[in-house]
């Protein structure tokens, strides 16, 4: 399922609710859910705010825009050498326009936005044991995942052709005496 499938269709009437483009009947439809929907009148404010910033701001005069020159880059990767003529000032004009969406974007996204909650990467050398488990037969999904993650272990291979798999676990002899309390292992052995 998409997420536009996921939006109400008021919230998808906003860009045109705030440009004042809306047939009467769906302005009334808009108007009443943001009467009714805190999320709705947030979605608003935001829309208002990003046709705020692109009405504000600065587009070159059409005689400033140099079509050439705002080609050269598309040009060079995988435009058409044979553009027609009729396509460079179109081209040059989309590229002004996703200039000036870029720049409202950035100011009005919080630079918050794009900071990792753990800060940055770091390596970390985990040594981990590998351990050969077969489960009892009438062990269910369930019970085999609960004493996984009890043991902090995981599946990296299997079955194998006696029915056992192969465990994964940072834990080391941790980790085993955690899988031969869950009742879910008939045997366990260590693998290297």
């Amino acid at each position: 399922m998409t997420r536009e499938m996921d939006i109400p269709e008021e919230e998808l009437l906003l860009p045109w609710y705030v440009s004042g483009r809306l047939e009467p009947e769906q302005q009334a439809r808009v108007e009443q859910a943001l009467r009714h929907s805190p999320e709705l009148r947030q979605a608003f404010e935001e829309e208002r705010r990003l046709q705020a910033a692109v009405a504000a701001a600065p587009l070159p005069l059409p005689e400033e825009i140099d079509p050439d020159a705002l080609l050269a880059v598309a040009a060079a990767r995988e435009a058409p050498r044979s553009m027609p003529l009729w396509m460079k000032p179109a081209l040059a004009a989309a590229v002004v326009v996703a200039i000036v969406e870029g720049v409202a974007l950035a100011w009005l996204t919080p630079a918050s936005v794009y900071r990792t909650a753990s800060g940055p990467a770091q390596k970390i050398a985990i040594e981990s044991t590998r351990y050969a488990v077969q489960f009892i037969e009438d062990a269910s999904v369930a019970q085999i995942r609960e004493a996984l993650s009890e043991a902090e272990a995981g599946i990296i291979r299997g079955p194998l052709p006696d029915g056992a798999y192969v465990l994964e676990a940072a834990q080391g002899e941790r980790a085993l005496d955690r899988l031969k309390r869950s009742g879910v292992t008939r045997t366990i052995a260590r693998t290297d």
